[in-house]
């Protein structure tokens, strides 16, 4: 089954079924609605009915009040009672309870005739109420028996006052008042007969709505309990196709899609797995063959690549070897920071360096020495004497430069400038003969050098292209030889510039003025130690 009629059935067949579901719902609101406005109208009816009953009940007790007292204010509310019943007068709040008997008790006053409320009558309410003909004509009879009545009591109330009916409907004989006729006529058989039929189609019209309305919300129940039923049975039969769709999605859409993800994982891992192309959704199945088939092609490309990368892997291994040779025999030649200049393919340039201070030191006595102790051991101690200079170098921060033969070259301030070359020059001097006596002690020998040191403005730069080498030129170097060559043995030899810059801190001994080839007389010094150490 293909995927898009698998999906179109199931979203079809739920929105049927949700919209039977909707449209019963409506049904049965419809019904609830129409239930709750039946109760209304037989809460109306039975209000109206008690309504009718209770102003006929009203009327007959203010008008035997007033026999019995002859207070015109209970004349006043028998008439107002009937104004209000008729129409012409305000239904004022709580009238259909016990209004009238918190008013004869002067615990209610009687509202203004004034007001601007509307004024309807009973008669007009009952005809607004809907009833049927026969619930009408019954209500109807006994409003109108009630009207008997009040003739009845009106009667009575006015022979109380004297006036007496001349036959018209109208009080105008005048006599003495007859309050024993008034009462009798209150309190008579003619009077309970007339109250009876007031009484009786009321009690018929009660009964009657109370059985319409009892019919009809019988019915109106029938009718919702059914919508009730037929809901809950959508409601599950929506349920029992949503649990369905699922399996059948589960195992037509979802398990291929998980089986297609893992195996996706898997690829991302590095291990290429095949899955099974006959299972679930028509697309699904094309979608996984061709996933098999791109797995194929991607391990095959894959076992391509990783022998092009042991292959290039192995190449890389040599190449980076011989970049760590070149690298190293190339620091091993120039100054680091020139070093790094060159890699990043910068044109070295010569610099002039106006504050630098030149380190010059020979072996005492190396070419008898040479003789004396052979070649290998002339090598041997070239390098302990080389390598703890090296170390001291490194220690100072300043530049070896060469060496030649038994010569050792360094310089201070090249190729990094430093405003403290002659401190560090001195510096390393001075632990040069300390660490070189020491080393001669532990070795049991008496090698012994003689240094020369000198402060001013040389040149630096690379000499050659192929053999190329980082070189000083100046007069400042030429100086400095000659102080190395005339310093006596274990002794550091130092011009004027040095010992300006250092006799604040530095100890010196004057060694007087000394004939330079070349340059003459100068004036030169020994560097013997640090006054902190001296103090």
């Amino acid at each position: 089954m293909k995927l898009r009629t698998l999906l179109i059935g199931i979203f079809g067949l739920v929105a049927v079924l949700l919209v039977a579901l909707l449209v019963n719902t409506l049904e049965g609101r419809k019904k609830i609605f129409q239930l709750a406005e039946a109760e209304a109208r037989q809460t109306e009816s039975n209000k109206l009915a008690a309504e009718l009953r209770q102003s006929s009940d009203d009327l007959t007790r203010m008008a035997r009040t007033y026999v019995v007292t002859g207070e015109n204010r209970y004349w006043q509310y028998f008439g107002r009672i009937l104004d209000i019943r008729n129409g012409k007068a305000p239904r004022p709040a709580g009238h259909d309870g016990v209004y009238w008997d918190l008013v004869t008790e002067n615990l209610e006053s009687i509202p203004s005739t004034t007001t601007s409320q509307k004024l309807v009558s009973l008669e007009d309410r009952m005809i607004k109420a809907g009833f049927s003909v026969e619930e009408f004509a019954l209500l109807k009879n006994a409003q109108n028996q009630s009207d008997s009545l009040v003739r009845l009591e009106n009667v009575a109330m006015h022979a109380v006052n004297g006036e007496f009916d001349d036959g018209t409907g109208s009080f105008d004989i005048k006599k003495e008042p007859d309050r024993a006729l008034a009462i009798q006529i209150l309190h008579g058989s003619q009077y309970h007969e007339a109250k009876a039929k007031v009484m009786k189609p009321l009690d018929q019209f009660m009964d009657i709505v109370s059985k319409r309305t009892l019919a009809d919300t019988n019915e109106l129940n029938k009718a919702a309990a059914m919508r009730l039923h037929t809901s809950l049975f959508l409601s599950g039969f929506i349920l029992l196709v949503l649990i369905v769709s699922y399996l059948l999605v589960m195992r037509m859409v979802l398990r291929p899609v998980q089986e297609l993800a893992f195996a996706v994982e898997k690829i991302g891992g590095g291990e290429f797995v095949d899955i099974a192309h006959n299972r679930g959704a028509r697309e699904l199945q094309s979608l996984m063959r061709t996933f098999n088939q791109m797995t194929l092609t991607l391990k095959t490309r894959e076992d391509e690549k990783n022998l092009a990368i042991c292959d290039l892997d192995e190449k890389a291994l040599a190449l980076e070897k011989e970049k760590g040779r070149a690298e190293k025999l190339l620091l091993n030649i120039l100054p680091v920071a020139i070093a790094e200049r060159l890699q990043r393919g910068e044109e070295i340039q010569a610099e002039t360096f106006p504050e630098v201070t030149v380190f010059f030191a020979d072996i005492v006595g190396f070419t008898k020495l040479a003789a004396e102790i052979g070649p290998k051991a002339v090598t041997k101690l070239l390098n302990d004497l080389f390598d703890l200079f090296d170390q001291l170098v490194d220690k100072h921060d300043l530049e070896k430069i060469k060496t030649i033969g038994d010569c050792y070259m360094a310089v201070a301030g090249v190729p990094t400038r430093s405003p403290t070359h002659a401190q560090q020059m001195a510096d390393f001097a001075l632990d040069v003969i300390q660490n070189l006596r020491a080393q001669n002690q532990e070795m049991g020998r008496d090698v012994q050098i003689r240094i020369g040191i000198h402060s001013g403005t040389v040149a630096a730069g690379i000499i050659g292209r192929k053999k190329f080498a980082y070189d000083l030129w100046g007069d400042v170097v030429n100086v400095t030889s000659r102080l190395e060559t005339t310093a006596e043995p274990m002794t550091i030899h130092a011009s004027e510039t040095v010992r300006s810059r250092l006799e604040e801190s530095y100890l010196f001994e004057d060694r007087g003025d000394i004939e330079l080839k070349n340059r003459g007389k100068l004036r030169t010094y020994y560097l013997t130690g640090r006054k902190v150490e001296a103090d």
